[in-house]
């Protein structure tokens, strides 16, 4: 290589340098672990579980807003007011027997209930500018996010494997880039 095709080559590899194109595939990369862990292991930020479901605390759940439908019954388990009107929600002994009931894991809490929250985080980054990279939902999941770290603590924060691989995958962009 002579003098002129290495400093082109330089040149060329500053550029991609300047786009950001390596912090968005370490970003990219980084994220789908984030992904993992939380949707498919069920860890937090501390890479333990994220917790256990309630037992205990009752609760009725509209068949409309349920990712599988059941039959509306109250605590007694009719389906009917005593002045003849249908019921409008379904009786759960509690949020783990809801989750039973319409065939979602219990034994350790699973962020997953009709997919929506893990469909809209699991999408790729977003580049805010050449060096800052993001993963956003959108605002009705945004809060569905702040309810659940409010609840069981950190989820959505990056754990230190998480920044090591980042640094890892960084790491090897830039020397790809530069050999």
């Amino acid at each position: 290589m002579t003098t002129d095709q290495y400093i082109k080559k330089i040149r060329r590899s500053i550029q991609v340098l300047k786009t950001g194109i390596p912090i968005g595939v370490a970003s990219q990369d980084t994220h789908v672990k984030m992904v993992e862990r939380i949707f498919e292991k069920g860890k937090n930020a501390l890479d333990s579980q994220i917790g256990q479901y309630n037992d205990s605390k009752p609760l009725y759940v509209n068949p409309d807003k349920s990712p599988k439908k059941f039959s509306t019954k109250g605590a007694n388990g009719k389906s009917k007011f005593k002045n003849g009107k249908t019921k409008k929600t379904g009786y759960f002994k509690s949020y783990k027997d809801y989750r039973q009931k319409i065939g979602r894991p219990t034994g350790k809490v699973n962020l997953v209930l009709s997919g929506n929250l893990q469909s809209d985080f699991g999408k790729a980054v977003t580049k805010v500018n050449n060096l800052k990279y993001t993963a956003t939902a959108r605002e009705e999941n945004e809060d569905k996010i702040s309810g659940l770290e409010e609840k069981y603590g950190n989820i959505f924060r990056i754990t230190p494997k998480e920044r090591t691989n980042f640094k890892q995958v960084l790491s090897d962009e830039l020397i790809k880039l530069l050999k």
